[in-house]
């Protein structure tokens, strides 16, 4: 994953060979029989949250791309991201965008379900907040620190510490969501937390101060998608209709920016301040195609998948270690045009 598909990025937006391809790529396609034909299909359910890495799904909805492309989507809100896996987990929806670590949880449970499209990485926007009083790493030692016990949240606190030469016992982890830092930070019941945008902004407009942040993880933590294996099996058709919505909306988020962030806020209800794509990245169509199509090495996500499995597997998660050639299928990704 490092080396191929998110290391070797060096810029998330199409050049104008790929807006080509893009714009060829994007255009509806007939359904075939193997995704229904004529007949009435219920709604794709898909899970939603409040993480700008999937924002773009607001946009997709508001501007009509799920119905240009020929699908019918229901978005199903959940304001708890981690809601979201349980939404899954019971067959509330068809199919889910997360990190790998949780894709990797899922996919223990659901063997026959697949990842079908890398949507982005974090690149700055999963941070670590700390008090004031706290101007770097090291003042951490012995204090309290606020994660998602289990998830990307731990992982950043693990990956934090390493890096500046503290051990996870020299500080006291606590289990908290990330939601709820600003309270946290401001009582000083703990000393620094992890959180993300928007609420990494409103921690530091209450005196908070970045001194950590997922950009010093390169490729660590990316966002896939992953829908049921019935769900691929029996309408494959509307998958790939998904997949070319979100990438024009993406493509439109980026050539419509002020546009996309009041389409976003609308649909969220959130102040449109509050709406940044300051520290993340989409990857882009041309590079998901580079890196994810059909012919391409899958093993080249294996280090990616590797450091999320063990990090599942030491904190007891994980007992069975998943298959890769088993998690990823690139054949609902747009078909590569030639352009002149």
């Amino acid at each position: 994953m490092h080396r191929s598909l998110v290391a070797g990025v060096a810029t998330c937006w199409l050049t104008i060979t790929a807006l080509t391809v893009l714009l060829s790529a994007c255009q509806p396609e007939l359904p075939t029989a193997g995704g229904g034909g004529g007949e009435e299909r219920p709604p794709l359910r898909f899970s939603h949250g409040y993480w700008l890495g999937f924002f773009p799904l607001s946009i997709a909805e508001e501007k009509g791309f799920f119905a240009e492309q020929g699908v019918d989507v229901e978005l199903v809100f959940n304001p708890d991201l981690y809601g979201m896996i349980s939404d899954f987990a019971a067959g509330k929806v068809d199919g889910l965008p997360w990190t790998m670590e949780a894709v990797v949880r899922v996919l223990a449970k659901e063997p026959d379900a697949r990842v079908v499209l890398p949507l982005g990485q974090t690149a700055g926007a999963d941070v670590i907040m700390a008090r004031p009083e706290i101007t770097r790493v090291s003042d951490l030692k012995g204090k309290k620190i606020a994660a998602k016990s289990g998830a990307l949240g731990e992982m950043l606190v693990g990956e934090m510490l390493e890096k500046h030469g503290l051990a996870l016992d020299e500080v006291t982890l606590v289990d908290a969501s990330e939601t709820d830092v600003i309270k946290h930070l401001t009582d000083g019941t703990i000393q620094a937390a992890h959180t993300w945008e928007p609420y990494a902004t409103q921690a530091q407009r209450a005196g908070a101060r970045a001194i950590f942040s997922s950009k010093e993880t390169p490729g660590l933590f990316a966002d896939f998608t992953v829908f049921r294996g019935a769900v691929l099996r029996d309408r494959p058709d509307d998958v790939r209709a998904f997949v070319r919505a979100w990438f024009q909306a993406v493509e439109y988020w980026k050539t419509h920016p002020e546009e996309g962030d009041q389409v976003i806020a609308r649909a969220l209800k959130i102040p449109v301040e509050d709406i940044s794509t300051e520290g993340h990245e989409f990857f882009s169509l041309e590079e998901v195609q580079r890196n994810f199509a059909p012919g391409n090495d899958p093993t080249s996500l294996a280090p990616l998948v590797s450091k999320h499995v063990e990090f599942l597997v030491q904190d007891g998660q994980l007992g069975r270690r998943p298959e890769l050639h088993q998690m990823f299928d690139s054949s609902f990704l747009p078909r590569a045009a030639n352009p002149e």
